[in-house]
């Protein structure tokens, strides 16, 4: 009777310890999946096209078929431009963590690097502000009070997120 006990809790134990590695896994999964970000920007080395990314930004704004095909296609170059920043903000950091791993690592030159690294990151809002502000000389009254509420709903929410290294 005891040796089937224990083999009862070992068995339970066992059934525990895999939910246990099996809901980690998946919450390693869902944190680490490849989502697109809002508005299109990502690391994917594509340039998304709007609708696939927020497919109801179209319908919640009723744009026309005209100022849609006008967005699209001044969109893909932005997100392009946008993505070669990006390329360029991730080569300054690795060559930042590399001064860092240095046995003694030069401040002078750490500082320089981040200010690059300041400089493009300036650069890339500078350019998406210049983007949204185009973005708003297709659109109506209507239609740019709503977009901006929508952007303005993105902004509260990405800045609830916390980036840990």
């Amino acid at each position: 009777m005891k040796n089937n006990l224990v083999k009862y809790i070992l068995i339970l134990s066992l059934l525990l310890n895999f939910s246990l590695l099996g809901a980690a896994g998946y919450a390693y999964y869902q944190r680490n999946r490849n989502l697109p970000a809002p508005f299109g920007y990502g690391t994917s080395g594509q340039a998304p096209t709007c609708s696939s990314i927020h497919p109801y930004l179209f319908e919640a704004l009723s744009l026309k078929p005209e100022q849609r095909k006008l967005f699209e296609e001044k969109a893909q170059l932005f997100h392009e431009a946008l993505d070669q920043k990006g390329a360029g903000v991730d080569r300054l950091r690795e060559s930042l963590m590399e001064l860092m791993r240095a046995d003694h690592p030069d401040s002078k030159a750490i500082e320089g690097r981040i200010a690059e690294i300041n400089r493009v990151q300036e650069d890339m809002q500078k350019m998406i502000v210049a983007h949204m502000l185009d973005f708003k000389s297709m659109l109506g009254k209507e239609q740019q009070k709503k977009f901006f509420d929508l952007m303005q709903g993105a902004a509260m929410a990405n800045q609830q997120e916390i980036q840990c290294p």
